[in-house]
């Protein structure tokens, strides 16, 4: 059921519809039990309470930044007129759950109502049955299956108000855990990117289109099938600079990916998947741990819907590789524990060899790639005290944070309001006016501003400095 309702067109619709029945009963109930001075009185008691509470926030509102050492990221930073202040809420809907409100109504609707127009297209990739070793005869790539691709704008149209050349700079994006190309979750990045000369290549990871082919499938997703991903997209666009955006568990590739190839290319690989600049929105740090602090109702939300899409609908294929693995999976409690459960799914033996090799806290060091990390204090998912936590895994204890500073090419910014991901700006009308093709509204995200401001900085850093990144790739 959660699956119906939060990743189909009617489900969001009937959800918006059933929404509007409740809230309009719920009004009429009230009327009837309280008399009109009474409900005159409450409403002021609240009109006043929220007031004072809205006061509050904006008082303490603010952005934290930490960066690394790089002359560079500072130069960028300057040019960011949105990370020099931070978001204004809405009067209406502050607080990090009220969030979720009109940010999931927009892109329900959106998504039913006006669809962005993606090209697809669906790539083979194929996975090694034991990760932990190299490919040989005794261990091939036979767990095939498909990945899907969504250009927008699409590939075949090259001339026009609409469209772009092969060459303009395209911006890979990895959704969250359950979400779609439709829904990574929201559009409004996309639609905010095209608006300023970038294509989106938005990657649908095993199990997230399609019922599975092989019994292989990463939550986070999966750094070699994205490598595989990434040739197919470079020949398509050749000439194109490439981005890459990761949003809430979308994060984990991003930082586990970056490390792994930039350290390929410090060591010589030049093969290996090259960026410009990349972005994380509403990461979870540790892998390990970034479930723990996912408060009710969404733990229960995710767990149902992540069982959905990647264990219940292929039961058949995953009972028939694992029927112990499977019924580990379908009996977790919570999203930590199903994570670990499904560690031979992913191609591990247990889920210690799972986070040994996929933790993304073991690359953060090796990241040359200029990043930017987004978080908000009141998110209810991937709780910012998250970022300070102490890592076990590196000489002296510590946190991301650090890791961060002492790096040549790491920024985040935590604001105090945003929630998981909508980051809504604007204290009466969070909403931008977009094109009707665009779906005529858009929401004012200062996230996405922060992240294509960041992107276009280095897109200018590239033109002043042409061969930075490689240096940085050499020296890094």
């Amino acid at each position: 059921l959660a699956a119906f309702f939060l990743a189909t067109s009617l489900g969001r619709v009937l959800c918006f519809a059933f929404g509007l029945m409740v809230g309009g009963y719920s009004v009429r109930c009230i009327l009837d039990i309280f008399p009109v001075f009474a409900w005159v009185l409450l409403t002021i008691a609240a009109c006043a309470y929220v007031c004072i509470k809205y006061c509050v926030v904006l008082c303490r509102n603010r952005v934290k930044c930490y960066k690394g050492t790089g002359d560079d990221l500072q130069r960028v930073l300057d040019t960011m007129p949105s990370a020099q202040s931070p978001p204004t809420p809405p009067v209406w809907c502050f607080g990090g759950y009220a969030q979720f409100l009109p940010w999931l109504m927009y892109n329900m609707l959106t998504a039913s109502l006006a669809p962005l127009p993606f090209e697809s297209e669906n790539i083979e990739v194929r996975g090694l049955v034991d990760k932990t070793k190299p490919e040989s005869k005794s261990n091939p790539r036979s767990f095939v299956d498909d990945v899907v691709v969504h250009y927008f704008p699409a590939l075949s149209k090259t001339s026009g108000p609409r469209s772009l050349p092969l060459d303009a700079p395209a911006i890979f994006i990895d959704p969250g855990l359950t979400c779609t190309a439709q829904d990574v979750p929201g559009s409004s990045l996309m639609r905010r990117a095209h608006l300023l000369g970038f294509r989106v290549v938005a990657i649908e990871r095993r199990g997230h289109h399609a019922r599975l082919r092989s019994p292989r499938f990463n939550m986070f997703g999966d750094v070699d099938d994205f490598e595989q991903v990434y040739r197919v997209v470079a020949t398509r666009l050749p000439g194109a600079s490439f981005f890459w955006v990761g949003l809430s568990s979308g994060c984990k590739l991003i930082v586990e990916g970056l490390g792994k190839f930039d350290k390929r290319r410090a060591d010589g690989d030049t093969s290996a998947p090259r960026f410009v600049a990349a972005a994380s929105i509403c990461p979870g740090y540790n892998l390990e741990t970034c479930f723990r602090p996912f408060r009710w109702p969404f733990s229960k939300i995710c767990l149902a819907s992540a069982k959905d899409m990647f264990v219940a609908q292929n039961e058949a294929v995953l009972r028939k590789h694992n029927a112990s693995a499977f019924e580990r999976v379908m009996r977790s409690p919570c999203l930590e524990t199903l994570l670990a459960a499904a560690a031979p799914f992913a191609g591990y033996e247990s889920s210690q060899e799972y986070f040994a090799h996929e933790n993304p806290v073991l690359f953060a060091q090796q990241v040359t790639t200029p990043t930017l990390v987004l978080n908000a204090e009141d998110d209810p998912m991937t709780v910012v005290a998250n970022a300070f936590a102490k890592s076990p895994y590196h000489e002296g204890s510590p946190t991301f944070v650090d890791l961060l500073e002492r790096s040549p090419c790491g920024v985040l910014l935590i604001s105090s309001t945003g929630s998981h991901c909508p980051f809504l700006d604007g204290a009466l009308w969070p909403f931008e006016r977009v094109p009707l093709w665009l779906g005529g509204l858009m929401l004012n995200c200062w996230a996405e501003r922060c992240v294509l401001e960041f992107f276009q900085g280095y897109i200018r850093e590239s033109k002043a400095q042409p061969g930075r990144s490689e240096r940085a790739a050499r020296t890094g």
